[in-house]
């Protein structure tokens, strides 16, 4: 949908009773615009809350597309992506904050970089640790040294951490390439969005960002995170998490979600030996977070969980603006 004068961005949120979050989402971005031209585009998934009423109240002219039920998150992002008029397109979770200048600083970047198909700022920790979210692709090594694993509490500074963990090797204000970035707050040219196709429906929630930011590598865009600029994310406030039932689903789902990605990633057939091995590892994991989470249900919100203690930016030669 073209008009005569489109706004920057379109920023694209996806809900599902989550009001008093997503008032403070929409309050952030309110707050701290800082020039530019915006239009929200909110999905909501059949709220009953009053959320939808509360966003009409919040933000006058917002975009409200109810599709009658909960269509899942992945639908819902690419039903708003239909809706959005503005150059660029930033999908952005309900529980976030967006801090001080960081659309802004996502736009001068994409503005003077046309060669960079997406871009995300530093997304932050409620107490503002770095959350890592903008990372390399993952190795069979990460399924033990994760972002938030044991062993990677114990030895934050191992390599297989370290190389995965991109955003922890790098300081604080000049941008660097990664390979993946959070879907909690991804921005890209809306025409690019819309030659992509969106995001891959195939997923239900987790991992779809890495899938998405490959294909924008296959094109020959690359993939950058602007630290400058922060947005707060609660993990796992949003509503995907909110019950024990809810969280033992999402670790199912995240495993399936990761075995989707690590297929599509490097074009693997289903009966690929690399596959079948990759299946299983996951399949184990899963099942051994999920009876963990029912020993100790107190401690598997994602929101809750510790993160390791992140070592002192080091830059490793990754690749700067280009």
């Amino acid at each position: 949908m073209l008009t005569e004068n489109p706004p920057s961005v379109s920023v694209v949120i996806v809900n599902l009773n989550a009001r008093e979050m997503l008032r403070d989402c929409l309050r952030s971005l309110r707050e701290n615009l800082a020039g530019a031209s915006i239009e929200v585009v909110l999905v909501d998934n059949g709220s009953r809350d009053g959320s939808v009423e509360m966003a009409r109240n919040e933000w006058e002219g917002i975009i409200v597309i109810e599709p009658g039920r909960n269509v899942g998150y992945v639908p819902a992002n690419n039903i708003g992506l239909k809706r959005a008029t503005g150059r660029y397109v930033l999908f952005l979770n309900n529980d976030t904050l967006v801090e001080k200048t960081a659309i802004p600083e996502l736009v001068s970047f994409l503005d003077a970089h046309p060669g960079v198909g997406a871009v995300s700022g530093k997304i932050l920790n409620p107490d503002g640790s770095d959350q890592g979210c903008a990372r390399n692709l993952p190795t069979l090594a990460n399924a033990l040294f994760g972002r938030r694993s044991v062993l990677t509490r114990i030895w934050p500074t191992n390599p297989w951490t370290r190389r995965y963990m991109a955003c922890w090797q790098q300081g604080d204000t000049e941008p660097f390439e990664v390979r993946i970035l959070s879907s909690a707050a991804l921005m890209m040219r809306t025409s690019d969005a819309h030659e992509l196709g969106g995001m891959d429906e195939d997923f239900s929630l987790y991992w779809v960002d890495a899938e998405l930011c490959t294909r924008i590598r296959r094109r020959g865009g690359s993939v950058f995170c602007v630290p400058r600029a922060c947005i707060v994310h609660f993990e796992g406030k949003g509503g995907s998490t909110k019950t024990f039932r809810m969280r033992l689903r999402a670790t199912l789902v995240f495993h399936s979600d990761a075995y989707k990605a690590y297929k599509k990633i490097y074009r693997l057939r289903a009966y690929d030996p690399r596959s079948l091995f990759a299946a299983a590892a996951l399949a184990s994991r899963a099942l051994g977070l999920g009876i963990l989470q029912c020993l100790l249900p107190a401690r598997s919100l994602s929101s809750r969980t510790r993160m390791p203690k992140q070592p002192e930016p080091v830059n490793l030669g990754g690749s700067k603006t280009p």
